[in-house]
């Protein structure tokens, strides 16, 4: 059985959902595996929008679907102009590095409101 062959004849049957190009033409490429499921990143051929897939072999057969969450965990709602307009103004003011950045904020989720 041959993954990519499989997923080559599966992505004439979707669209880009930024530009509307068929996937036909994408790119496919094979990231990793894990027992009978498939990490894949589809590359549109128009507008190079990347989106990754988890295959999961049923059957035989290959069923893609989008992985925009990670599995198990809730999904979080799309983010908005006003959220990166909040970043940006966080940002422009920090002094400090990455770690110190995402470290208190690693720290304030641990802890527990009373």
């Amino acid at each position: 059985m041959n993954i990519l062959r499989i997923l080559r004849q599966q992505a004439k049957d979707y669209d880009c959902s930024v530009c509307g190009t068929n996937h036909s033409r994408s790119e496919i490429r094979v990231l990793g595996r894990v027992d009978t499921m498939w990490i894949v990143r589809v590359t549109c051929s128009k507008c190079e929008t990347a989106i990754k897939l988890l295959v999961q072999l049923d059957d035989r057969r290959a069923l893609a679907r989008p992985t925009t969450e990670p599995l198990g965990r809730e999904r979080r709602p799309p983010m908005t102009a006003d959220d990166v307009i909040d970043a940006h103004e966080l940002l422009e003011g920090f002094d400090g590095d990455v770690r110190t950045l995402f470290g208190a904020r690693e720290k304030d989720a641990g802890r527990s409101t009373s």
